[in-house]
């Protein structure tokens, strides 16, 4: 049991936090009603939430990986960054944040 926690405990910290946190804030930023009705209107395209956010992630991921001038060897971090950051927001954050910001429905 031991071994097991210290090799999650190892994947953990091998991940990109700065990347899984600010991929989500982003991601969460763009799925808005205001910037997708703004993509809407500019590209003419409606795109599912689940594919902006794979588009997002994967558009910001490129970008950080020329910023910060990663080389070959990121790469893997930065993807399993990136699949820990879907997981992550789909099945904690979206329900916590959907209970936290939960609104009445109107009698």
């Amino acid at each position: 049991m031991i071994e097991i926690l210290q090799h999650i405990s190892n994947y953990l910290n091998s991940l990109d936090w700065a990347y899984i946190l600010t991929f989500i804030v982003i991601a969460y930023g763009l799925n808005h009603y205001r910037a997708t009705d703004f993509f809407y209107e500019v590209f003419k395209i409606k795109i599912a939430t689940r594919y902006r956010v794979f588009f997002i992630g994967l558009i910001y991921g490129i970008a950080l990986y020329f910023i910060r001038g990663y080389q070959l060897k990121m790469i893997e971090c930065l993807l399993q960054s990136f699949a820990f950051a879907l997981v992550f927001h789909k099945l904690l954050l979206e329900k916590f944040l959907n209970r936290l910001f939960q609104t009445k429905p109107k009698e």
